[in-house]
């Protein structure tokens, strides 16, 4: 019986310290949380807007796959100090730039340590070169930490943690933008080293079979003709009209194939075409918002993209 009730106690006790480490555990972050709202509500009060793109006060955080583990990854971040369109800082805001790559497998460069957002525009940026310092391989990560401090009378840091992650050979695609600006930029990258016969054809007796992967220099070696009708990446984007227009100027747009429309308002807009991007390389198209308050970059921290993209 004796050791019955002691258990029971034991167990009681045990329950109680769970309940306990909640409560405290729960405490403790609601406190974080109202002194960073406190903190925010009275720089704000005395016209203090400092932000960015990609940089919070609480870690903003990032993960970019696919990255080739060969060519340096540049990540632009793009500081300003508006609150909204009408809302701004009157005054110029200084602000130190530190990183801390967490792994000894490349090598982090800052485009400059400090950085000022004057405001006559109210916006600056600065650039994290990232390069490999070793042959990596798929799955190998790199994770460099970034944080921006202001340095005018009222202190406020930001901060982003963005991960590399080495994947197989693909198409992945990036969008830099930030708030007010009138227009985004779309870069494609195709790491792939092959590319794809769509089109049947015969060289030398040789027959190359639909769907039959060839190397970069068989396909140099090719004719204009049967390179014609070989490709490594076909990419179609899709957007709403609503939300951003095409570039039509934009040279990688005069070569788009399956284009698609849609009426609004009696008016006609391309809302969908195709692209093909060669094998190692890359390309970039510029679309303009028709709401320039948003910032559609991406990768983001939800990871929501404005554009649809597929690729064969």
């Amino acid at each position: 019986m004796r050791e019955n009730q002691f258990i029971y106690k034991n167990k009681q006790l045990l329950i109680l310290i769970i309940i306990l480490l909640f409560i405290v555990s729960f405490v403790v972050v609601l406190a974080r949380y109202v002194t960073n709202n406190v903190s925010d509500f009275f720089l704000r009060s005395k016209e203090f807007y400092f932000y960015s793109d990609k940089l919070e006060a609480n870690t903003a955080v990032y993960q970019i796959d696919n990255w080739s583990g060969v060519d340096d990854y540049s990540i632009i971040i793009n500081m300003n100090s508006r609150l909204n369109n009408l809302k701004a800082t009157s005054y110029d805001i200084g602000y130190n730039i530190t990183y801390n790559c967490t792994t000894d497998n490349a090598i982090c460069q800052l485009s400059k340590q400090s950085g000022t957002i004057y405001s006559n525009t109210n916006t600056d940026f600065f650039t994290l070169t990232i390069t490999p310092n070793t042959q990596l391989d798929t799955g190998d990560k790199v994770t460099v930490e970034i944080e921006a401090t202001s340095t005018t009378e009222y202190t406020k840091k930001l901060k982003g943690r963005f991960t590399l992650v080495v994947g197989k050979e693909n198409v992945t695609y990036e969008i830099t933008d930030a708030a007010n600006n009138p227009y985004m930029d779309l870069r494609i990258t195709n790491t792939l080293s092959y590319y794809t016969v769509r089109e049947q054809f015969v060289v030398d007796d040789t027959t190359y079979q639909v769907n039959k992967k060839i190397d970069i220099d068989t396909y140099l070696s090719l004719s204009p003709e049967n390179q014609e009708k070989c490709s490594s990446a076909i990419v179609t984007i899709g957007f709403d009209p609503n939300v951003v227009l095409i570039d039509m100027t934009n040279e990688i747009y005069r070569e788009a194939t399956n284009i698609h429309t849609t009426t609004i308002a009696g008016k006609t807009y391309i809302n969908e075409f195709t692209v093909t991007v060669d094998a190692i390389s890359s390309k970039s198209l510029r679309f303009y918002k028709v709401d320039t308050t948003h910032n559609y970059s991406y990768p983001n921290s939800s990871n929501s993209m404005v554009l649809t993209i597929n690729s064969i």
